[in-house]
C-alpha cells in the first residue's frame, strides 16, 4: 500500500475482476457466433442470426472496452508504485545525508 494513500490491492482486485468480466464477454461473444438458428422456422432464421450477429458484436466490443478498464487499472498501479519507490528513495537519501545529529 502506498504511504500516499493509494490502495494497490484495491486496485489490483479491480483489475482482475474487469479482466474476468472481459473473458466472460468473449465466451458469450463466441458463443453467440457458434448458436445455432436451423432448428427456427425458415422465417425465423433471418432474424434470429440477425440478432445473434448483432449480439456477438456487442459482447466482443463490451469486451474490449472492460479489457482496456482492466489495462489502466494495472498501469495506474505500477506508476503510481514507481514513483512511490522514487519518492521514498529520494527521502531515504536525504534521511542518510542529514546525518545522526538531526
Amino acid at each position: 500500500m502506498s504511504q500516499m494513500g493509494m490502495e494497490y490491492n484495491a486496485l489490483r482486485a479491480g483489475s482482475r475482476r474487469w479482466a474476468a468480466l472481459g473473458e466472460l464477454l468473449d465466451e458469450t461473444a463466441k458463443d453467440f457466433g457458434a448458436a445455432p438458428v436451423a432448428g427456427l422456422a425458415p422465417d425465423c432464421q433471418g432474424a434470429a442470426t440477425s440478432f445473434l450477429s448483432a449480439w456477438q458484436g456487442y459482447a466482443g466490443e463490451s469486451a474490449a472496452i472492460v479489457e482496456g478498464f482492466a489495462t489502466a487499472l494495472e498501469e495506474v498501479v505500477g506508476s503510481t508504485t514507481e514513483t512511490d519507490s522514487a519518492t521514498g528513495s529520494g527521502f531515504e537519501t536525504l534521511d542518510s545525508r542529514l546525518g545522526s545529529a538531526r
